[in-house]
């Protein structure tokens, strides 16, 4: 078996786009679990030999999926950051990252319900997202920082920690579980919550 290549030809990186995309397709379908290599070839119509040329296996082509999944949901969330200072966050500010939070679990919902039930058995899968939470809350961490002088935090990681895990666990609850509250009245008192811990009014306790 050849070895695994990476694609720099417009062509090769088309080929192996399709089979990411047909994968994307199948185990949204089907699951991770009842779909095979020989299936997403067929869905992408390329050889199995392209397969290999471009994946060991489906666990590698799993890998990079959850990897380019993970970089499109941070990038959603946190791209609205190039249109606002960090140094002084608004109300609405904040009410944005937290609608993009919301927005980044839309991106492929069933891709991230599945991969996230495997990161439990799965070291691969759970060091990838673990990477991905640490990430996020060292952004967090970054905009408590910059913050600094407005707030009473003795402690920026542990803040950033306690932060994040709010937003995604009201965000991951309302998306794959579901709540009988409207997503807009969740946002909005994560908003206010989290405003009032950045704002210059804020009496410490």
């Amino acid at each position: 078996m050849s070895k695994v290549r990476t694609p720099k030809q417009h062509r090769g990186i088309q080929t192996k786009n399709r089979i990411m995309k047909a994968a994307f397709q199948l185990f949204a379908k089907k699951g991770i679990h009842g779909t095979n290599s020989k299936e997403i070839v067929g869905k992408a119509g390329v050889s199995i030999g392209s397969f290999y040329s471009y994946f060991k296996n489906k666990k590698t082509l799993l890998l990079e999926m959850l990897e380019d999944y993970l970089d499109r949901h941070y990038t959603t969330i946190w791209k609205p950051m190039d249109n606002f200072s960090i140094h002084e966050l608004g109300r609405d500010d904040i009410k944005l990252i937290i609608e993009s939070v919301f927005k980044a679990y839309d991106i492929s919902p069933e891709f991230h319900r599945q991969t996230h039930a495997l990161r439990y058995s799965d070291p691969d899968i759970n060091r990838i997202y673990d990477r991905e939470r640490n990430r996020e809350v060292e952004q967090v961490k970054h905009l408590i920082e910059n913050n600094i002088t407005r707030l009473s935090v003795k402690d920026p990681l542990a803040a950033a920690i306690v932060i994040h895990n709010a937003v995604e666990n009201v965000a991951h609850t309302a998306k794959f579980i579901g709540s009988k509250i409207d997503e807009k009245r969740l946002i909005n008192e994560l908003t206010d919550m989290i405003y009032s811990f950045f704002s210059k009014e804020t009496t410490p306790l």
